[in-house]
Formats: structure tokens, C-alpha cells, sequence
């Protein structure tokens, strides 16, 4: 598969999780413009990395995603579980949290001190427009990576039709439900094409 090695056991020997703490520690650093800036840079170090494949990216997207609460933690967890189990774990999410946390604290007092000035408003409306736009990039590279995994009709028939029941009814739970409902009604219009078939003899 582009981008990544096929053979998504390399460098799973149980001592990555310095590189893992590492890399989170860049992560929670570095990756302003919220939860898909975020994605974006886990995307592109696990694809760098090696540690995981477009597919297998996209599987711990979808499992974050039915999980309630903080999806980002969610995400955060799958992957460092699948480099390095527990200790990957425990590398990714402190990673994660430690820079992250010390920011928002330190910015969160820097706003309280200019929040009253006239020109503080300026900047958090750029911000949120930067935001935006990182969603829509977000959007763009899931959608190539599940094309890459499954290119003829199926893939781009299945992203128009949860736009649109998006645009009718923009509730997350809904359209969860909806997916799921549609994989377990319908499972081989979500199963690539050169994937190997089951064997209907067997036991």
C-alpha cells in the first residue's frame, strides 16, 4: 500500500517506545489548529515511521470515532498500542498530554491577561479560520486513503452518500448508526476488491 511498508510488523520489537514518547512529545508540541491538526500530524509520523499502514491509520480513525468521549485520546491510545502495546500506551499518551497540557495552561493565562483588549479579537478569528481549513485538509487526506484502499465505484458512491445524509442530518450518532447498519446490511460494498474471499466450505 503507498506510503507505508505492507508489512506493518516492522518495527514493533517492543523498544519503540522511546520513539513513540518522542514523537507524541513533537505532537502535543507542535500540532496547533485542533483535533485535525492533530490527526494530520499522527497520520503523517505513523506513515513516516513505518508503524502503520493507510488502512490500518484509518482503522484506529474509526474505532476513535465510536468511542465517546475524547476521540483524540482515543486515537492516541489505538496507536501506541499497536507500535508498542502497553508501553506504547503509556509513551504515546503522556507524549501527548504533557506538552499539550503545559500550553493550554500558559495560554490559557496569557488570554485572561488581553482578553479585554480590542485588537485580542483578531487573532482567535484567524485562528478559527486556520482550524477550518485543517478540517477540510483532514477530510481530503482520509478520503485518498480510503480510495487508495478500494479505487472503483464503491468508495466514491459511499463518501457522497454520507455527505449527503450529513447535510439532512448532521447528528455524529446518527450517521454512526447509519454506517454501521450499512456494513452489516451490505458488508461487500466495504471490503476492497483484491481482498481474498472466504471459503464457503469451509467449516
Amino acid at each position: 500500500m503507498a506510503g507505508a511498508n505492507s508489512d506493518s510488523g516492522e518495527g514493533r520489537s517492543g523498544h519503540e517506545w522511546p520513539n513513540v514518547l518522542l514523537g507524541f512529545l513533537r505532537i502535543g508540541a507542535l500540532a496547533f489548529g485542533g483535533g485535525s491538526a492533530t490527526i494530520v500530524a499522527m497520520r503523517e509520523l505513523a506513515l513516516r515511521r513505518r508503524w502503520l499502514t493507510e488502512e490500518e491509520f484509518l482503522e484506529t480513525v474509526v474505532l476513535s470515532r465510536v468511542t465517546p468521549g475524547i476521540t483524540i485520546l482515543a486515537q492516541t491510545i489505538l496507536i501506541g498500542r499497536k507500535v508498542d502495546g502497553v508501553r506504547g500506551i503509556v509513551a504515546a499518551v503522556v507524549g501527548m498530554l504533557l506538552p499539550s497540557v503545559t500550553i493550554t495552561i500558559l495560554l490559557a493565562r496569557l488570554y485572561v491577561s488581553v482578553r479585554d483588549q480590542t485588537w485580542s479579537q483578531r487573532p482567535l478569528e484567524m485562528i478559527a479560520a486556520l482550524a477550518a481549513g485543517f478540517a477540510v485538509a483532514l477530510a481530503l487526506l482520509l478520503l485518498k486513503d480510503t480510495l487508495s484502499v478500494d479505487r472503483h465505484w464503491r468508495g466514491p458512491a459511499g463518501f457522497l452518500c454520507y455527505v449527503a445524509l450529513g447535510a439532512v442530518a448532521p447528528n455524529p450518532l446518527l450517521l454512526l448508526v447509519a454506517a454501521v447498519a450499512a456494513g452489516l446490511l451490505v458488508p461487500r460494498c466495504f471490503v476492497p476488491r483484491d481482498a481474498p474471499e472466504e471459503d464457503s466450505d469451509a467449516p
